[in-house]
Protein backbone atom coordinates (compact mmCIF):
# COMPACT_ATOMS: atom_id res chain seq x y z
CA UNK A 1 0.00 0.00 0.00
CA UNK A 2 1.47 3.35 -1.01
CA UNK A 3 1.57 6.33 1.32
CA UNK A 4 -1.21 8.25 -0.45
CA UNK A 5 -3.65 5.33 -0.21
CA UNK A 6 -2.75 4.82 3.45
CA UNK A 7 -3.51 8.50 4.21
CA UNK A 8 -6.92 8.21 2.54
CA UNK A 9 -7.85 5.08 4.47
CA UNK A 10 -6.65 6.60 7.73
CA UNK A 11 -8.76 9.71 7.13
CA UNK A 12 -11.79 7.54 6.32
CA UNK A 13 -11.33 5.60 9.55
CA UNK A 14 -10.59 8.54 11.85
CA UNK A 15 -12.64 11.35 10.29
CA UNK A 16 -15.18 10.02 7.78
CA UNK A 17 -17.01 13.35 7.58
CA UNK A 18 -13.84 15.10 6.41
CA UNK A 19 -13.07 12.23 4.01
CA UNK A 20 -16.43 12.52 2.25
CA UNK A 21 -16.26 16.32 2.25
CA UNK A 22 -12.86 16.13 0.50
CA UNK A 23 -14.29 13.64 -2.00
CA UNK A 24 -17.19 16.00 -2.74
CA UNK A 25 -14.81 18.90 -3.34
CA UNK A 26 -12.67 16.82 -5.70
CA UNK A 27 -15.74 15.98 -7.77
CA UNK A 28 -16.81 19.63 -7.84
CA UNK A 29 -13.30 21.00 -8.41
CA UNK A 30 -11.15 18.57 -10.45
CA UNK A 31 -8.10 20.79 -9.88
CA UNK A 32 -8.69 21.13 -6.14
CA UNK A 33 -5.18 19.87 -5.27
CA UNK A 34 -3.65 22.56 -7.47
CA UNK A 35 -5.90 25.16 -5.84
CA UNK A 36 -4.98 23.92 -2.36
CA UNK A 37 -1.29 24.28 -3.20
CA UNK A 38 -1.89 27.88 -4.32
CA UNK A 39 -3.90 28.49 -1.16
CA UNK A 40 -1.08 27.12 0.98
CA UNK A 41 1.34 29.52 -0.72
CA UNK A 42 -1.09 32.39 -0.14
CA UNK A 43 -1.35 31.56 3.56
CA UNK A 44 2.43 31.47 3.88
CA UNK A 45 2.70 34.92 2.26
CA UNK A 46 -0.08 36.22 4.50
CA UNK A 47 1.76 35.10 7.64
CA UNK A 48 4.79 36.98 6.33
CA UNK A 49 2.68 40.13 6.12
CA UNK A 50 2.90 40.22 2.30
CA UNK A 51 -0.72 41.16 1.67
CA UNK A 52 -0.51 42.13 -2.01
CA UNK A 53 1.34 38.91 -2.87
CA UNK A 54 -1.28 37.00 -0.91
CA UNK A 55 -4.04 38.50 -3.02
CA UNK A 56 -2.15 37.67 -6.21
CA UNK A 57 -2.05 33.99 -5.25
CA UNK A 58 -5.74 34.08 -4.33
CA UNK A 59 -6.75 35.55 -7.70
CA UNK A 60 -5.93 32.26 -9.45
CA UNK A 61 -8.28 30.22 -7.23
CA UNK A 62 -12.06 29.97 -7.96
CA UNK A 63 -14.09 32.23 -5.69
CA UNK A 64 -16.58 29.44 -5.07
CA UNK A 65 -14.02 27.16 -3.39
CA UNK A 66 -15.03 27.26 0.31
CA UNK A 67 -11.45 27.16 1.62
CA UNK A 68 -10.59 30.21 -0.48
CA UNK A 69 -13.69 32.05 0.70
CA UNK A 70 -12.79 31.42 4.36
CA UNK A 71 -9.22 32.60 3.91
CA UNK A 72 -10.34 35.62 1.87
CA UNK A 73 -12.58 36.59 4.79
CA UNK A 74 -9.53 36.56 7.09
CA UNK A 75 -7.51 38.70 4.69
CA UNK A 76 -10.39 41.17 4.32
CA UNK A 77 -10.70 41.53 8.09
CA UNK A 78 -7.04 42.54 8.37
CA UNK A 79 -7.57 45.00 5.52
CA UNK A 80 -10.58 46.48 7.41
CA UNK A 81 -12.90 45.56 4.51
CA UNK A 82 -15.54 44.21 6.83
CA UNK A 83 -18.48 44.03 4.42
CA UNK A 84 -16.28 42.09 2.00
CA UNK A 85 -15.24 39.74 4.82
CA UNK A 86 -18.90 39.16 5.60
CA UNK A 87 -19.62 38.28 1.97
CA UNK A 88 -16.70 35.85 1.74
CA UNK A 89 -17.77 34.13 4.98
CA UNK A 90 -21.33 33.73 3.70
CA UNK A 91 -20.04 32.23 0.45
CA UNK A 92 -17.96 29.74 2.43
CA UNK A 93 -20.92 28.70 4.58
CA UNK A 94 -23.11 28.28 1.53
CA UNK A 95 -20.49 26.10 -0.16
CA UNK A 96 -19.98 23.58 2.62
CA UNK A 97 -21.87 21.66 5.29
CA UNK A 98 -22.53 22.89 8.86
CA UNK A 99 -20.66 20.04 10.53
CA UNK A 100 -17.35 20.78 8.81
CA UNK A 101 -14.49 22.77 10.28
CA UNK A 102 -14.58 25.03 7.20
CA UNK A 103 -18.20 25.99 7.90
CA UNK A 104 -17.50 26.67 11.56
CA UNK A 105 -14.44 28.80 10.82
CA UNK A 106 -16.49 30.78 8.29
CA UNK A 107 -19.28 31.21 10.84
CA UNK A 108 -16.99 32.83 13.43
CA UNK A 109 -15.30 35.03 10.81
CA UNK A 110 -18.80 36.13 9.80
CA UNK A 111 -19.53 36.97 13.43
CA UNK A 112 -16.37 39.07 13.61
CA UNK A 113 -17.24 40.90 10.38
CA UNK A 114 -20.71 41.74 11.72
CA UNK A 115 -19.32 43.03 15.00
CA UNK A 116 -16.76 45.27 13.29
CA UNK A 117 -19.65 46.78 11.34
CA UNK A 118 -21.58 47.40 14.56
CA UNK A 119 -24.29 44.90 13.58
CA UNK A 120 -24.58 43.20 16.92
CA UNK A 121 -28.26 42.32 16.66
CA UNK A 122 -27.55 40.51 13.38
CA UNK A 123 -24.73 38.65 15.08
CA UNK A 124 -27.08 37.53 17.85
CA UNK A 125 -29.66 36.40 15.30
CA UNK A 126 -27.07 34.23 13.58
CA UNK A 127 -25.95 32.74 16.89
CA UNK A 128 -29.52 31.86 17.84
CA UNK A 129 -29.88 29.93 14.59
CA UNK A 130 -26.57 28.08 14.88
CA UNK A 131 -26.74 24.63 13.25
CA UNK A 132 -23.76 22.94 14.89
CA UNK A 133 -22.67 22.09 18.43
CA UNK A 134 -19.73 23.95 19.91
CA UNK A 135 -18.53 24.25 23.50
CA UNK A 136 -15.21 25.87 22.65
CA UNK A 137 -14.15 29.27 23.98
CA UNK A 138 -14.81 30.87 20.55
CA UNK A 139 -18.52 30.02 20.85
CA UNK A 140 -19.01 31.75 24.19
CA UNK A 141 -16.75 34.62 23.15
CA UNK A 142 -18.94 35.24 20.09
CA UNK A 143 -22.05 35.30 22.28
CA UNK A 144 -20.37 37.59 24.81
CA UNK A 145 -19.14 40.17 22.30
CA UNK A 146 -22.45 40.23 20.39
CA UNK A 147 -24.42 40.58 23.64
CA UNK A 148 -22.02 43.31 24.80
CA UNK A 149 -22.46 45.31 21.60
CA UNK A 150 -26.24 44.89 21.74
CA UNK A 151 -26.22 45.68 25.49
CA UNK A 152 -28.28 42.56 26.02
CA UNK A 153 -26.97 40.25 28.79
CA UNK A 154 -30.23 38.31 28.58
CA UNK A 155 -29.15 36.93 25.21
CA UNK A 156 -26.07 35.36 26.77
CA UNK A 157 -28.05 34.13 29.76
CA UNK A 158 -30.36 32.19 27.44
CA UNK A 159 -27.36 30.09 26.39
CA UNK A 160 -25.65 29.86 29.76
CA UNK A 161 -28.70 28.58 31.64
CA UNK A 162 -28.90 25.52 29.39
CA UNK A 163 -25.66 24.22 30.93
CA UNK A 164 -25.13 22.50 34.25
CA UNK A 165 -21.84 21.95 36.11
CA UNK A 166 -21.38 18.54 34.51
CA UNK A 167 -21.65 19.87 30.96
CA UNK A 168 -18.77 20.67 28.67
CA UNK A 169 -18.52 24.43 28.38
CA UNK A 170 -20.22 25.16 31.72
CA UNK A 171 -17.17 26.83 33.28
CA UNK A 172 -16.34 28.70 30.07
CA UNK A 173 -19.87 30.04 29.83
CA UNK A 174 -19.71 31.36 33.42
CA UNK A 175 -16.34 33.01 32.87
CA UNK A 176 -17.54 34.80 29.73
CA UNK A 177 -20.75 35.87 31.47
CA UNK A 178 -18.73 37.50 34.25
CA UNK A 179 -16.65 39.37 31.65
CA UNK A 180 -19.86 40.48 29.93
CA UNK A 181 -21.28 41.89 33.17
CA UNK A 182 -17.97 43.64 33.86
CA UNK A 183 -17.87 45.27 30.43
CA UNK A 184 -21.52 46.33 30.71
CA UNK A 185 -20.51 48.19 33.91
CA UNK A 186 -22.64 45.82 36.02
CA UNK A 187 -19.85 45.46 38.54
CA UNK A 188 -21.75 44.28 41.58
CA UNK A 189 -23.48 41.55 39.60
CA UNK A 190 -20.16 40.51 38.10
CA UNK A 191 -18.55 40.19 41.56
CA UNK A 192 -21.54 38.24 42.91
CA UNK A 193 -21.42 35.81 39.95
CA UNK A 194 -17.65 35.43 40.25
CA UNK A 195 -17.79 34.67 43.97
CA UNK A 196 -20.57 32.13 43.42
CA UNK A 197 -18.55 30.46 40.66
CA UNK A 198 -15.47 30.31 42.88
CA UNK A 199 -17.50 28.68 45.67
CA UNK A 200 -18.90 26.11 43.25
CA UNK A 201 -15.47 25.25 41.84
CA UNK A 202 -13.89 25.03 45.29
CA UNK A 203 -16.44 22.41 46.33
CA UNK A 204 -14.60 20.07 43.99
CA UNK A 205 -11.21 18.58 45.01
CA UNK A 206 -8.19 20.54 43.81
CA UNK A 207 -6.73 19.31 40.55
CA UNK A 208 -3.47 17.48 40.16
CA UNK A 209 -0.47 19.75 39.52
CA UNK A 210 0.94 19.52 36.03
CA UNK A 211 4.19 20.85 34.67
CA UNK A 212 3.52 23.94 32.55
CA UNK A 213 3.93 23.28 28.83
CA UNK A 214 7.44 24.08 27.70
CA UNK A 215 8.43 25.18 24.21
CA UNK A 216 10.93 23.05 22.35
CA UNK A 217 13.99 24.74 20.90
CA UNK A 218 12.39 24.60 17.45
CA UNK A 219 9.20 26.21 18.80
CA UNK A 220 11.23 28.91 20.55
CA UNK A 221 13.08 29.69 17.32
CA UNK A 222 9.83 29.91 15.32
CA UNK A 223 8.30 32.16 17.98
CA UNK A 224 11.33 34.47 17.97
CA UNK A 225 11.22 34.68 14.17
CA UNK A 226 7.49 35.39 14.10
CA UNK A 227 7.77 37.97 16.88
CA UNK A 228 10.70 39.67 15.15
CA UNK A 229 8.77 39.90 11.89
CA UNK A 230 5.65 41.31 13.58
CA UNK A 231 7.66 43.86 15.54
CA UNK A 232 9.57 45.04 12.45
CA UNK A 233 6.38 45.40 10.41
CA UNK A 234 4.62 47.28 13.20
CA UNK A 235 7.49 49.75 13.20
CA UNK A 236 7.21 50.13 9.40
CA UNK A 237 3.47 50.82 9.61
CA UNK A 238 3.72 53.26 12.53
CA UNK A 239 6.69 55.09 11.00
CA UNK A 240 4.38 56.22 8.20
CA UNK A 241 2.65 58.33 10.86
CA UNK A 242 5.90 59.48 12.50
CA UNK A 243 5.23 57.23 15.50
CA UNK A 244 8.22 55.68 17.27
CA UNK A 245 7.68 52.96 19.84
CA UNK A 246 10.00 51.50 22.46
CA UNK A 247 10.22 48.17 24.25
CA UNK A 248 8.59 47.96 27.68
CA UNK A 249 7.76 45.50 30.47
CA UNK A 250 8.51 41.82 29.81
CA UNK A 251 9.70 42.46 26.26
CA UNK A 252 12.30 44.94 27.50
CA UNK A 253 13.32 42.52 30.26
CA UNK A 254 13.86 39.80 27.66
CA UNK A 255 15.82 42.15 25.44
CA UNK A 256 18.20 43.25 28.22
CA UNK A 257 18.57 40.08 30.27
CA UNK A 258 18.20 37.32 27.67
CA UNK A 259 18.83 39.08 24.35
CA UNK A 260 15.55 37.51 23.20
CA UNK A 261 11.88 37.28 24.14
CA UNK A 262 11.34 35.56 27.49
CA UNK A 263 10.68 31.86 27.04
CA UNK A 264 7.20 31.95 28.61
CA UNK A 265 5.98 35.18 26.97
CA UNK A 266 3.07 34.90 24.57
CA UNK A 267 2.91 38.51 23.38
CA UNK A 268 5.02 41.64 22.89
CA UNK A 269 4.83 44.86 24.92
CA UNK A 270 5.73 48.22 23.39
CA UNK A 271 5.03 51.80 24.37
CA UNK A 272 4.75 55.27 22.89
CA UNK A 273 5.35 58.63 24.53
CA UNK A 274 2.52 60.98 25.64
CA UNK A 275 2.97 63.16 22.54
CA UNK A 276 1.36 60.38 20.46
CA UNK A 277 -2.42 60.55 20.68
CA UNK A 278 -4.71 57.53 20.78
CA UNK A 279 -6.51 59.00 17.78
CA UNK A 280 -3.30 58.86 15.73
CA UNK A 281 -2.56 55.32 16.92
CA UNK A 282 -6.05 54.18 15.91
CA UNK A 283 -5.63 55.80 12.51
CA UNK A 284 -2.29 54.08 11.93
CA UNK A 285 -3.69 50.63 12.77
CA UNK A 286 -6.88 51.29 10.80
CA UNK A 287 -4.81 51.95 7.66
CA UNK A 288 -2.48 49.00 8.22
CA UNK A 289 -3.29 45.80 6.36
CA UNK A 290 -0.90 43.81 8.53
CA UNK A 291 -2.43 44.42 11.94
CA UNK A 292 -5.93 43.90 13.25
CA UNK A 293 -7.36 45.33 16.45
CA UNK A 294 -8.37 42.81 19.06
CA UNK A 295 -11.80 43.44 20.53
CA UNK A 296 -10.54 44.71 23.89
CA UNK A 297 -11.43 48.19 25.08
CA UNK A 298 -8.88 50.18 27.07
CA UNK A 299 -8.44 53.94 27.36
CA UNK A 300 -4.69 54.13 26.73
CA UNK A 301 -3.84 50.76 25.17
CA UNK A 302 -4.32 49.14 21.78
CA UNK A 303 -4.17 45.36 21.47
CA UNK A 304 -3.27 44.22 17.95
CA UNK A 305 -2.50 40.94 16.22
CA UNK A 306 -0.33 40.16 13.18
CA UNK A 307 -1.37 37.62 10.48
CA UNK A 308 1.16 35.16 11.92
CA UNK A 309 -0.70 35.21 15.26
CA UNK A 310 1.75 37.34 17.26
CA UNK A 311 -0.10 39.68 19.61
CA UNK A 312 1.29 43.09 20.52
CA UNK A 313 0.12 45.33 23.36
CA UNK A 314 0.71 48.97 22.47
CA UNK A 315 0.72 51.20 25.57
CA UNK A 316 0.37 54.95 25.28
CA UNK A 317 2.25 56.49 28.22
CA UNK A 318 1.02 59.59 30.01
CA UNK A 319 2.50 62.00 32.57
CA UNK A 320 1.22 62.50 36.08
CA UNK A 321 2.95 63.93 39.16
CA UNK A 322 6.37 63.81 37.54
CA UNK A 323 6.09 60.15 36.52
CA UNK A 324 5.34 58.26 33.32
CA UNK A 325 2.45 55.81 33.49
CA UNK A 326 1.07 53.09 31.26
CA UNK A 327 -2.15 51.30 32.08
CA UNK A 328 -4.61 48.52 31.40
CA UNK A 329 -8.24 48.08 32.46
CA UNK A 330 -7.54 47.28 36.12
CA UNK A 331 -4.21 48.85 37.04
CA UNK A 332 -1.34 51.05 35.94
CA UNK A 333 2.45 51.03 36.32
CA UNK A 334 4.68 54.06 36.94
CA UNK A 335 8.25 54.75 35.90
CA UNK A 336 10.66 57.59 36.37
CA UNK A 337 10.91 59.68 33.16
CA UNK A 338 13.48 58.28 30.75
CA UNK A 339 15.26 59.04 27.50
CA UNK A 340 15.52 56.53 24.66
CA UNK A 341 18.33 54.93 22.69
CA UNK A 342 18.44 52.11 20.15
CA UNK A 343 19.49 48.59 21.06
CA UNK A 344 19.81 45.36 19.06
CA UNK A 345 16.88 42.96 19.45
CA UNK A 346 15.60 40.10 17.28
CA UNK A 347 18.00 41.02 14.51
CA UNK A 348 17.05 44.69 14.38
CA UNK A 349 17.39 47.98 16.28
CA UNK A 350 14.65 49.20 18.64
CA UNK A 351 14.28 52.02 21.13
CA UNK A 352 14.71 51.19 24.82
CA UNK A 353 15.15 53.40 27.92
CA UNK A 354 18.73 54.65 28.22
CA UNK A 355 18.69 53.94 31.96
CA UNK A 356 17.09 50.53 31.56
CA UNK A 357 18.45 49.46 34.95
CA UNK A 358 16.26 51.98 36.77
CA UNK A 359 13.27 51.13 34.59
CA UNK A 360 13.56 47.39 35.15
CA UNK A 361 14.28 47.79 38.88
CA UNK A 362 11.10 49.85 39.24
CA UNK A 363 9.18 47.15 37.40
CA UNK A 364 10.71 43.96 38.79
CA UNK A 365 13.01 44.67 41.71
CA UNK A 366 16.11 42.51 41.21
CA UNK A 367 15.45 41.93 37.52
CA UNK A 368 18.76 40.13 36.88
CA UNK A 369 17.58 36.97 38.67
CA UNK A 370 14.79 35.07 36.84
CA UNK A 371 11.72 34.31 38.97
CA UNK A 372 9.85 31.28 37.69
CA UNK A 373 6.42 32.13 39.13
CA UNK A 374 6.44 35.93 38.87
CA UNK A 375 2.86 37.26 38.95
CA UNK A 376 2.55 40.47 36.94
CA UNK A 377 -0.50 41.72 38.83
CA UNK A 378 0.83 40.87 42.29
CA UNK A 379 4.62 41.11 42.26
CA UNK A 380 5.48 44.25 40.27
CA UNK A 381 6.70 46.91 42.76
CA UNK A 382 5.37 49.84 40.70
CA UNK A 383 1.79 48.63 40.22
CA UNK A 384 -1.15 50.82 41.23
CA UNK A 385 -4.65 49.33 41.18
CA UNK A 386 -7.00 51.73 39.39
CA UNK A 387 -10.13 49.58 39.28
CA UNK A 388 -10.55 47.44 42.39
CA UNK A 389 -13.58 45.66 40.94
CA UNK A 390 -11.78 44.58 37.77
CA UNK A 391 -8.74 43.53 39.76
CA UNK A 392 -10.90 41.52 42.17
CA UNK A 393 -12.49 39.72 39.24
CA UNK A 394 -9.02 38.87 37.98
CA UNK A 395 -7.97 37.56 41.41
CA UNK A 396 -11.07 35.34 41.53
CA UNK A 397 -10.42 34.00 38.04
CA UNK A 398 -6.86 33.13 39.06
CA UNK A 399 -8.06 31.41 42.25
CA UNK A 400 -10.38 29.25 40.14
CA UNK A 401 -7.70 28.39 37.61
CA UNK A 402 -5.03 27.64 40.22
CA UNK A 403 -7.41 25.51 42.33
CA UNK A 404 -8.34 23.43 39.31
CA UNK A 405 -4.66 23.14 38.37
CA UNK A 406 -3.62 22.04 41.86
CA UNK A 407 -1.16 24.92 42.28
CA UNK A 408 -1.70 25.54 45.96
CA UNK A 409 1.07 28.12 46.44
CA UNK A 410 -0.21 30.40 43.70
CA UNK A 411 -3.79 29.88 44.85
CA UNK A 412 -2.93 31.02 48.39
CA UNK A 413 -1.22 34.16 47.08
CA UNK A 414 -4.28 35.22 45.14
CA UNK A 415 -6.62 34.28 47.99
CA UNK A 416 -4.68 36.63 50.28
CA UNK A 417 -4.73 39.37 47.64
CA UNK A 418 -8.47 38.91 47.20
CA UNK A 419 -9.03 39.29 50.93
CA UNK A 420 -6.92 42.45 50.95
CA UNK A 421 -8.86 43.87 48.00
CA UNK A 422 -12.07 43.65 49.99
Amino acid sequence: MNHKTYRKLRKLATNPRLYFEDARLKRQYPEVEKHNTALKDAKMRFELGEIQTTETFLSDIPDTLPAKAVFSARVALFSKRHAEAERHAINAMQGTRPGTSTFQEAFYLHQEALRFQGRFESALTMLKGITFTDNAARYFRAWRLAALGAKCPEAFESVMTRLTPGDLGWLRSRNHYILLLRDLQLGERAIAEARLLMQQVELEPAGQPKAPPARSDAQKNRWQESAGLALAQLREDLTQYDIDFFLVSGTLLGCIREGAILGHDTDIDVGVMPEVSMTLLHQAIKNSRRFKLQEIVSENTLYVVHPNGVKIDLFRHYKENGKLYHAGIKCRWWNSPFELEKRSFLGDQYFVPVDYDTYLTENYGDWRIPIIEFETFLDTPNIEVTNILNMSLYYISQCIELHRGGRRGGYNKFRIALGTAF
